[in-house]
């Protein structure tokens, strides 16, 4: 009898009931998230949610109080200094020091990795508009922020670790953000992007952790987020005299969470799919129909409420 030998992944981020306190303050509590190689994984959550405590937590610049994280199969305090090596982190309060030019700061934060590639340097500099040669006092709040980001991405590592990447950066420049995401994931890159901005977030993860109060809300992928995400819609009638009898027939639907007349159209909020709203409404004339696609905020705060009444009910 043969045997067939397989051989295991470890995922590029395993964190088990990780939690860090400080003292009587809370930090994060038993945090479980994992990430395989390649994938982008969006950590979002108000400010105070948690989300750089536990990156700190990750890379061993502060220790946890319970629970451990490996990374690449790594221990992240054991073998900090390889996991780190191995990462780039980008932190949301990055301090440049001011004297020096945007290539020293490069290569100052890039020492103990493989050495930089001057071609993949010069590109970066170009997509990002920025002149490495300036001193950085003498820098604008979004060009630093460049040289931040040209530090996150110019070494070649395995894992990118962003904690609000975009702020400062103008429209275009998140857009050419977004893109660097999408290239470095396709090259096997591990992403974990952490942020408050859920359009940013809705543009290049593949899923989606929500933090509150130190703790996960939920995991899940983009599609199943937007599915449970509230749309917010508006109808006008071809007879005015239709509104009362629209907005009953859309409440005895089971998407429909809330139907109200207001002024000459009927407001509604529906969750999953359209298709009961349309068969409801084809039997009115419809002269006008304006549904909001559902975003990530819409996901975000939906899963916050219900998971704020599940503790109510619980207590």
């Amino acid at each position: 009898m043969g045997w067939l030998l397989t051989t295991r992944v470890e995922p590029a981020i395993d964190a088990r009931s990780l939690s860090k306190s400080y003292g009587t303050q809370r930090g994060i509590v038993e945090v479980d998230l994992a990430a395989a190689a390649g994938e982008v994984v969006g950590l979002v959550g108000a400010n105070g949610a948690g989300k750089t405590t536990f990156i700190r937590t990750m890379l061993d610049f502060i220790r946890p109080t319970a629970g451990d994280v490996r990374v690449f199969g790594l221990d992240s305090v054991r073998d900090s200094v390889e996991v780190r090596r191995r990462t780039a982190y980008l932190p949301g309060d990055l301090v440049l020091p001011p004297r020096t030019t945007g290539s020293d700061a490069l290569r100052r934060y890039s020492a103990g990795r493989p050495p930089l590639d001057p071609a993949r340097v010069k590109t970066l500099a170009s997509r990002l508009d920025l002149d490495l040669s300036r001193k950085v006092e003498d820098l604008s709040k979004g060009n630093r922020q460049k040289v931040g980001l040209m530090i996150a991405f110019a070494p070649h590592v395995d894992l990118l670790v962003l904690d609000e990447p975009t702020s400062g950066l103008d429209p275009l420049l998140q857009r050419e953000f977004a893109s660097l995401i999408a290239e470095v994931a396709n090259d096997g890159v591990t992403v974990l992007l952490s942020s408050h901005v859920m359009s940013e977030v809705e543009q290049v993860a593949q899923r989606v952790a929500l933090m509150r109060d130190g703790r996960i809300a939920a995991v899940d992928d983009l599609a199943a987020i937007h599915a449970r995400a509230r749309r917010r819609g508006r109808v006008r009638a071809l007879d005015p005299d239709d509104l009362s009898r629209i907005a009953d027939a859309l409440r005895a639907t089971d998407s429909i969470t809330n139907s109200t007349v207001d002024g000459d159209v009927v407001a509604f909020a529906c969750v999953g799919s359209m298709d009961e709203v349309i068969k409801t409404l084809s039997r009115f004339g419809i002269a006008e129909l304006d549904v909001a696609h559902s975003d990530l905020e819409d996901a975000f705060f939906s899963t916050y409420d219900d998971a704020a009444c599940g503790e109510g009910k619980a207590s």
